[in-house]
């Protein structure tokens, strides 16, 4: 399929990804050499396309809900990391990509392979574009086309209700359970005392941790009335 493709959009670019993961499996070198030799077949402004569209999901999976589930995931995950892990995401194809926006904990059901990290899949859309063009595809893509595509990307998500916020361990394995699960194997109990995981010296960050923290106080408090609802009524089935 992937050499059949001649115009790039969303739908073909997805097409495009996920035959290069059908023919590649996780060998992420030869995932490289075989998409940039099928955007080496299109036209320039294709490729261009490919690499708008690509940094567009990047741009759309920029969300601290995501990136405290690859600190879970990843057992850490720095600023370059999460670049690096959103693009290692995209490979994974789009019912992999929307779900993990929709609830990060599904991640706990992929494959992990590669680290997590796919740096190159970031460049591939530049390098062909260069070879082709003289010309990088980072300058060519203006500030226009980021944000439009942004927006068109953005919009056929369903984001996650605590996507928006950076959380601490002892909130994000109440919040990504099957996650937290296995941190919580890894470390124990200790990783409930650690330090802050995210840069609160940043009065813009601690704030979004403080109403992570308090979104999260709410979610425990509904889920514990909850089963005290369900044990009472369960008491009086039995009376």
């Amino acid at each position: 399929m992937g050499n059949e493709i001649t115009e790039i959009n969303k739908e073909t670019f997805w097409q495009f990804i996920e035959e290069a993961k059908e023919q590649c499996g996780q060998d992420m070198d030869a995932e490289i050499c075989w998409l940039k030799a099928g955007l080496l077949r299109m036209q320039p402004e294709q490729v261009l396309k490919f690499h708008a569209i690509m940094h567009g999901y990047q741009e759309a999976a920029y969300k601290y809900g995501l990136w405290t589930a690859a600190s879970l995931l990843m057992d850490g995950c720095t600023d370059d990391l999460f670049i690096d892990f959103r693009a290692w995401l995209i490979a994974q194809g789009k019912t992999v990509y929307m779900a993990a926006l929709e609830n990060p904990d599904s991640l706990a059901e992929v494959e992990q392979y590669g680290d997590c990290e796919f740096e190159m899949l970031s460049y591939v859309g530049n390098e062909a574009y260069k070879e082709l063009t003289g010309r990088g595809a980072y300058e060519d893509c203006t500030a226009e086309m980021r944000e439009q595509m942004l927006a068109e990307v953005s919009g056929e998500i369903k984001y996650h209700p605590m996507i928006e916020y950076p959380l601490e361990i002892r909130d994000a394995v109440a919040v990504y359970p099957k996650l937290g699960d296995r941190f919580v194997t890894r470390y124990g109990i200790q990783c409930f005392f650690m330090g802050s995981v995210w840069n609160t010296s940043r009065p813009e960050i601690k704030e979004l941790v403080e109403k992570g923290a308090d979104e999260v106080h709410r979610l425990r408090m509904k889920q514990q009335k909850s089963k005290m609802n369900k044990k009472k009524r369960d008491d009086q089935s039995r009376s």
